[in-house]
């Protein structure tokens, strides 16, 4: 008990410095207001990314004669970090349109990623070998979370209006102008209406890469992996001509993304193949868990 008492207080400081940046956060988005999710873009945020993770594999190392180490493999950072997650999918989840980009969320993600990989280090190999099912599943959510992260910078999105002849000019929401790297044109657009005269459904037929691709609201056309073209509305120029307006949204590391998600999915499968592992005294214990 002694023993137990004398670990928490070692812990103390390590989580008395994380409550600190949690309030510096807050203080930093009343200042500042969002975080500058722009000055981050590649190849920084790759940069940030490998440093960050040599920072962890160092600190996990020396963990015995680093308290912040040990804190981050301590019960008390796992519920904070099941706690935090909660709190930032009832936060965004609330928001008509969800932004990532406050500070405390910044930071709140990237605590819960350090404590993850924390525990990654710790419990990708047993005294049996390599534990695949928690490897598997615990790097795939480490995929999956750390992708939409680092890779937020690199997200972009342009607009554009679209005409019966091959146009490039395509515009991000902040006005700059940002050529595609490849012509779009409208080949037909369709709209129906109610009774009152308002429109009800529209579709566009748009021509990219040489082929015929038709838009509808919500239902995008996947270019790539990692880029998608949506319809966002329509309109009539002043010569009476009807155009499409389009939204280019790329997202430069989504392979990782869908990769986490894989290896989730292939985790989860394996879990329920194989059950719970048993303990030698008899008792079920989940690997998922541990």
């Amino acid at each position: 008990m002694a023993t137990s008492h004398t670990n928490m207080k070692s812990l103390l400081p390590s989580a008395c410095a994380v409550g600190a940046v949690g309030i510096l956060s807050v203080v930093a988005e009343v200042c500042m207001g969002s975080f500058p999710l722009d000055i981050f873009r590649f190849p920084l945020n790759v940069v940030l990314l490998a440093l960050w993770l040599a920072t962890i594999s160092m600190l996990y190392r020396n963990r015995s004669g680093n308290a912040f180490a040990r804190f981050m493999l301590s019960r008390g950072a796992t519920w904070l970090t099941l706690v935090l997650m909660a709190v930032i999918g009832i936060v965004l989840g609330l928001q008509r349109k969800p932004s990532s980009t406050s500070w405390p969320v910044v930071v709140s993600i990237l605590f819960v990623l350090t404590h993850l990989c924390f525990v990654i280090l710790r419990g990708w190999r047993g005294a049996k070998g390599i534990r695949w099912r928690f490897s598997i599943t615990h790097i795939g959510l480490l995929l999956a979370l750390g992708a939409g992260f680092w890779g937020a910078p690199d997200r972009e999105q342009r607009r554009m209006a679209v005409y019966d002849y091959p146009s490039n000019e395509a515009y991000t929401m902040t006005g700059e102008l940002r050529p595609t790297p490849y012509p779009i044109e409208l080949v037909s657009f369709r709209m129906e209406h109610a009774d009152s005269g308002a429109p009800t459904h529209y579709e566009a037929v748009i021509k990219v890469d040489g082929k015929d691709v038709t838009l509808r609201v919500n239902h995008p056309y996947n270019r790539t992996l990692g880029e998608k073209i949506y319809l966002v509305s329509f309109g009539h120029s002043l010569m009476g001509e009807t155009y499409a307006v389009i939204e280019i949204v790329n997202e430069p590391w989504q392979w990782a993304t869908a990769t986490g998600i894989i290896m989730l999915i292939a985790g989860a499968v394996l879990l329920f193949i194989q059950g719970p592992r048993r303990t030698e005294n008899g008792k079920r214990k989940t690997e998922i868990c541990e």
